[in-house]
C-alpha cells in the first residue's frame, strides 16, 4: 500500500471505504441508504477532515451520486480516482474516472439528473466537467 501520491490517495479512499464497511451499523443507515453508499459518504467525508477542509453534508452526498450506483468495486475505485482528479488532477486516469462518471450518471433517473445537477452546478462540484 504506496502512503505518498497518488498511489497513495487511491488507497487510502479504498482502505476508508472497507473500514466504513466493516464499521456500519446498517441499523444505523438512513432509510433509502445503502451500506454501500453510505461507505462511499463515510470515505469522502473522511477524506476532507484529515484534509481539515470539512465540506456541508450535501455537497458530500452530491459528490458521490454519480458513484452510488456503480457496482461496490467500480464505485470505490472510481471515487478514488475522483479524489486523485480533485487533489493531484495531472495524476489522474482522467479517461476511466469520465468513464465511470458518465456511465453512474447514467444510471440515475431522468428528474434525480436534472435536480442533482442544477444544485451540482451551485455547488462547483468537480465532476460536473466530466459528464
Amino acid at each position: 500500500m504506496a502512503i505518498f501520491g497518488s498511489q497513495g490517495i487511491r488507497d487510502a479512499m479504498t482502505k476508508s471505504y472497507h473500514k466504513h464497511i466493516s464499521d456500519l451499523d446498517p441499523k444505523k443507515i438512513p432509510d433509502g441508504t445503502s451500506l454501500h453508499q453510505a461507505a462511499l459518504y463515510g470515505a469522502l467525508a473522511t477524506r476532507y477532515i484529515v484534509s481539515l477542509k470539512p465540506k456541508a453534508e450535501v455537497v458530500v452526498w452530491l459528490e458521490i451520486a454519480p458513484f452510488m450506483r456503480l457496482p461496490s468495486n467500480d464505485a470505490v475505485n472510481a471515487l478514488a480516482e475522483y479524489v486523485v482528479y480533485k487533489e493531484m488532477p495531472t495524476e489522474a486516469r482522467v479517461a476511466t474516472l469520465t468513464s465511470q462518471v458518465r456511465k453512474g450518471w447514467s444510471l440515475l433517473p431522468q428528474e434525480e439528473q436534472e435536480t442533482l445537477k442544477a444544485v451540482a452546478e451551485i455547488n462547483g462540484v468537480a465532476w460536473l466537467s466530466l459528464l
